[in-house]
């Protein structure tokens, strides 16, 4: 039996799947850093069993050009890259990699939430082109203290626009710095009782809210649900922060936001462009965030989602089925 694996694994989680297979062949994104098309996919695991893949798609054309294939180990939580229809038609069991980068990315969102309340990239901005002469440092006329002066988070009210694995990671990282926490996520039917969150609904969330988190996935139903009528109901001095897909925000009402400071500040790790456009209008504001879609730009995540494989393919080998079953 073979394998071919485009996924970052670590050499321990290797010498497991050998334990089930005769062969490992390695390309694409984990072994070149380019993701390979379904013609090359197909081309280099032509005679293998099983596909271990990161970004490489999932569609008819490679399902109908495998014939050895048994089943698909992925190692991303939002599995874009798999035609699902195709899957099914096909019968090949998919497995994906739940949570695999929950922790980076909640760290990131509570991190942007502190750059954002505390102007932490704005004052660095200032240092490293040496425009001391703005913020002198003295006590008194135009100080820093007062050009720079912020939030704090203590006290808050943070809201979450879905509440699964990331945005309760991100409550608990949030619980030491005595936040209420308040979510929308018409999806969950049994909320946790103990008090940590509060469900609302989404006029009650985007009005009381300091900052509002987004953790939602990208569908028909949320493209672009944080539109002008959402960003004007927040407070003048909220804060939203996008780790999640960029595609949930009108990005020419979050711009006019902004601008006019309707809100105080957005935090994005992620656009609806990506890598940003050049002459994107959010690079003409100073009450704004960007990072390059780092959310998940751990290097502890490589062990995770390695773990994560192995349950896969371990339950697979021996009871027939994954576990984490793309649907």
């Amino acid at each position: 039996m073979k394998a071919f694996v485009s996924a970052q694994m670590t050499p321990e989680g290797l010498d497991q799947l050998r334990t089930y297979v005769d062969e490992i062949k390695f390309g694409g994104w984990g072994a070149t850093g380019k993701k390979l098309t379904p013609e090359e996919l197909v081309q280099e695991a032509y005679d293998c069993d099983i596909l271990v893949i990161c970004y490489e798609e999932i569609n008819d054309y490679v399902l109908d050009h495998l014939p050895n294939l048994k089943f698909i180990a992925c190692s991303r939580s939002g599995v874009e890259n798999v035609d699902r229809a195709a899957v099914r038609r096909h019968s090949v069991p998919v497995s994906y990699s739940p949570g695999r980068n929950a922790n980076a990315v909640a760290e990131l969102a509570v991190g942007l939430m502190i750059c954002a309340m505390r102007h932490i990239p704005k004052t660095f901005h200032y240092i490293a082109s040496q425009q001391w002469d703005r913020v002198p440092w003295d006590i008194a006329g135009n100080t820093s203290f007062k050009t720079f002066d912020g939030f704090e988070l203590y006290g808050k009210t943070v809201g979450f626009v879905g509440y699964g694995a990331i945005a309760r990671r991100v409550a608990h990282l949030l619980s030491g710095f005595d936040v209420k926490v308040i979510a929308y996520d018409p999806y969950i039917r049994q909320w946790p009782d103990d008090g940590s969150v509060t469900p609302v609904g989404w006029e009650e969330l985007f009005r009381t809210a300091d900052i509002i988190s987004l953790h939602c996935k990208l569908t028909d139903d949320t493209r672009g649900i944080v539109d002008a009528a959402a960003l004007g109901l927040m407070k003048p001095t909220a804060v939203l922060v996008n780790t999640a897909r960029g595609a949930l925000v009108d990005e020419d009402a979050l711009c006019r936001a902004l601008a006019d400071h309707q809100i105080a500040c957005a935090a994005l790790d992620v656009q609806i462009h990506e890598p940003m456009e050049h002459d994107s209008p959010f690079l003409q504001l100073d009450n704004i965030i960007l990072t390059p879609h780092i959310g998940g730009a751990s290097r502890d995540i490589i062990a995770q989602q390695t773990r994560i494989l192995l349950e896969d393919i371990d339950a697979f080998f021996k009871q027939g089925k994954p576990i984490h079953v793309v649907q």
